[in-house]
């Protein structure tokens, strides 16, 4: 027994020998840690891929090197949320509790994202811009240190290739807020005359858009002007949008500023007759007033801001608070005759809403009358109407809070007898209410408005003259809340546009280019409408007729009309309107001709039937004050507010064209242009979806009717939407941009 116990404790010490001879081999052989990392970095956002290179660890501790920002991630990615140095840490473990660390220090500048002022010269911006349709864009030193941008410096380059649409677009670090600074000025370069169209997109409403033109002078600063209030992310370029012009052109210093104040309009006309009063302050009168506790001066307007009142010289009348009736008074050699005349109209600024304005007349049967401000440092324009009755006075004595002790600082322009009296103007004799021959004269005061943020009156007419010599109109009064504001008219049946071509309405307002725009609607179902068709007034202070056409599809649907004065441009601003009506589809006297696969090319049926029609703000309409045989026309009128107004012969023949037909062009044409003021027309092959060959026509309308007459081959390709002629009159959105085009004998043929 004692030799078995013996022989185990040497077999137990043999074992135990070799375990410890084990460990220790063991220990010798474990493989060293090694912990280290490399890195990319992504500038545009700061973000950090981290690539760990340690050898044989099994675990991990990362340290960014602030706040504490740790991870245990393999191959962490973090961002960092500025430029700057940062020492990352890396700790490295195996399984044993064996550890090594490494630490690097990481040094970089972000790109920051372009945001406006966009001048091309910061090195950690991100200037480049998204191009679509075929341009590109680069950024390069300024090629022509000249103009309006002469300074050495860093540009974008726009390279167009000579398509349609195509343009750049940058996506902003900051929105573009016009809440306030309502407009964008850009040095812009070209060589010749073109059209840039600036649009804001991605932003909490209708992405707008406004054309400006470049005079083709190199550079030269171009100014856009937003009526939006709206924010946007998102800024895009188009140079000459709808047409091919192929080449480079450059911009720089793309600034939002304060939409600048137009400039004054100078006086042209003053009377201080009693026939024919007109006080502009073209010439000071100062030595025909008398001061009476309200003093007079002849200054600049020192409010230009309104459209109501541009005028560059005005009247100030500063009151005495120690005078009751504090008063200024103009005399005259002879009397006011008021069975010529319906009154006085004067424009007012006042600092406060509430303010009394009194006109009083002397020197026969003395009268006076009284009307209240309802706006607050901004003009406004009151009337004074006078009966036939009060006779032989021949001063005006002007009070401003008559019968009180107060002062203050007021100014009046445009101080003027206006209408007709009872005598000159021509009474109305008849009216229709009826859908089936509307016709709105203001005989009476039957008419049933309802007013959405505008309110309507009847009211004598401002201005007789030889368009609307009626003695009643429509007054419209903008409540300057909403850019939609409007009046509604409920008809008693729905229209018949079969008998009907549309509406013509005359129109009054005391400046041009506004845009009235009318939609016709099912009572009860505002969606089930007839889409804006939009008219612009081309006069000033004068009555115009306006032509509203609409398509016989129309018919039997829409029993409202929804008049906008002005739409898209919130205001206050005071419209009259007089003489609405239908008139009759056969006015043209004809059917029109198809000539091919056009319709209606000659406009004979007095209609746009069988054309296409945008508008766009513009005016589009049969004319039959030009025409080049027959008695119609096409009409393309563009202007500072309606910049691209479009006729089309759209998709004829859809369904039998095909590669290798060819097919036939011819118009005639005449017109005129002014102010940058554009056109472009063209022929498409369309495809099924979209264009498959374009065809650019290149005329330059005069004053006298030109022919443009042309064939050519459809391409390979999908031709199964047939053919389309397009016609666009252009404007850039300028003062004194027009453009003007009449058609005529329009005709596409296919394999003639």
């Amino acid at each position: 027994m004692k030799q078995l116990i013996r022989k185990f404790k040497q077999i137990s010490i043999l074992i135990l020998a070799i375990f410890i001879v084990g460990c220790e081999e063991d220990d010798a052989t474990l493989p060293q840690i090694t912990a280290g990392f490399t890195y990319k970095i992504n500038l545009n956002t700061g973000t950090v891929t981290f690539i760990n290179i340690s050898e044989n660890a099994q675990t991990y501790e990362w340290s960014f090197g602030y706040d504490s920002k740790t991870s245990t991630d393999v191959n962490p990615i973090h961002t960092y949320p500025t430029s700057g140095t940062y020492t990352v840490i890396l700790k490295a473990k195996n399984t044993s509790g064996a550890t090594n660390t490494f630490e690097s220090e990481i040094t970089f500048t972000l790109i920051d994202k372009v945001v406006l002022p966009i001048t091309f010269d910061i090195s950690t911006v991100g200037y480049d811009a998204a191009t679509f349709n075929g341009a590109s864009f680069a950024i390069v030193d300024n090629p022509s240190v000249s103009g309006t941008n002469n300074k050495a410096s860093k540009v974008g380059a726009i390279t167009n290739s000579g398509k349609a649409y195509e343009g750049i677009n940058f996506d902003l670090g900051a929105p573009i807020d016009l809440i306030t600074e309502k407009s964008i000025k850009m040095n812009f370069w070209a060589n010749a005359p073109v059209a840039v169209l600036m649009k804001l997109e991605e932003g909490t409403t209708s992405t707008p858009d406004i054309i400006v033109s470049h005079g083709g002078t190199g550079w030269e600063e171009l100014t856009f002007n937003f009526s939006s209030s709206s924010k946007y992310s998102r800024l895009t370029l188009f140079v000459d949008g709808p047409g091919t012009t192929a080449g480079t052109f450059y911009m720089d210093d793309v600034t939002q500023i304060e939409t600048p104040p137009p400039p004054c309009t100078p006086e042209t006309a003053q009377s201080l007759l009693a026939s024919d009063f007109n006080l502009t302050f073209q010439t000071d009168p100062t030595s025909s007033i008398v001061s009476d506790g309200g003093a007079f001066e002849w200054i600049t307007n020192p409010d230009i801001s309104s459209t109501l009142n541009t005028s560059c010289k005005v009247g100030k009348v500063v009151r005495s608070a120690s005078l009751q009736y504090a008063n200024t008074q103009i005399s005259f050699a002879s009397a006011f005759n008021f069975s010529t005349k319906s009154g006085f109209k004067m424009k007012v600024w006042s600092p406060a809403i509430g303010t009394k304005v009194t006109v009083k007349l002397e020197g026969g049967v003395v009268t006076e009358v009284t009307k209240t401000t309802t706006k607050a440092n901004e003009w406004e324009e009151l009337t004074f109407d006078f009966a036939g009755s009060v006779t032989g006075n021949n001063k005006i004595v002007l009070f401003f809070n008559i019968d009180s002790f107060t002062t203050g600082t007021f100014y009046f322009d445009d101080f003027m007898l206006y209408g007709a009296g009872a005598g000159a103007c021509t009474t109305e004799v008849a009216q229709s209410l009826s859908a089936a021959n509307f016709n709105l004269t203001f005989l009476n005061n039957n008419l049933v408005v309802t007013e959405d943020n505008a309110t309507y009156l009847r009211e004598a007419n401002p201005k007789v003259d030889a368009v609307n010599g009626s003695c009643f109109a429509g007054k419209v009064v903008n409540a300057n809340v909403f850019p939609y504001d409007n009046i509604q008219i409920n008809l008693d049946a729905k229209i018949d546009f079969n008998a009907n071509a549309g509406f013509k309405m005359k129109v009054y307002s005391l400046k041009a280019g506004t845009k009235i725009t009318m939609k016709l609607e099912e009572i009860g179902a505002p969606g089930n409408n007839s889409g804006d068709i939009a008219a612009t007034r081309t006069k000033t202070a004068e009555w115009e007729e306006l032509t509203f056409a609409f398509p016989t599809t129309a018919t039997g649907k829409f029993n409202k009309i929804v008049l906008f004065f002005d739409l898209e441009s919130k205001n206050g601003d005071t419209y009259y309107f007089d003489d609405l009506k239908l008139y009759a589809r056969t006015t043209g006297g004809g059917t029109g001709t198809t000539s091919g696969i056009a319709n209606n090319g000659d406009f004979e049926t007095g209609t746009l039937d069988g054309w296409a029609v945008y508008p766009n703000g513009g005016i589009v309409i049969a004319d039959n004050t030009e025409n080049n045989g027959g008695s119609w026309s096409g009409k393309l009128v563009a202007s500072p507010t309606g910049l691209n107004p479009t006729l089309k012969q759209e998709r004829k023949g859809a369904g039998t064209i095909v590669a290798g037909d060819r097919v036939q062009i011819k118009f005639d044409y005449k017109g005129s242009s002014a102010g940058g003021g554009i056109y472009s027309m063209q022929s498409f092959v369309e495809a099924a979806n979209g264009v498959s060959q374009t065809q650019n026509i290149s005329v330059t309308p005069t004053a006298t009717w030109q022919t443009y007459s042309n064939t050519y081959t459809v391409g390979a390709g999908d031709a199964s939407g047939g053919i389309t002629m397009e016609f666009v009159a252009i404007c850039g959105g300028v003062t004194g941009c027009s453009s003007t085009l009449y058609l005529d004998n329009v005709s596409i043929t296919i394999n003639p």
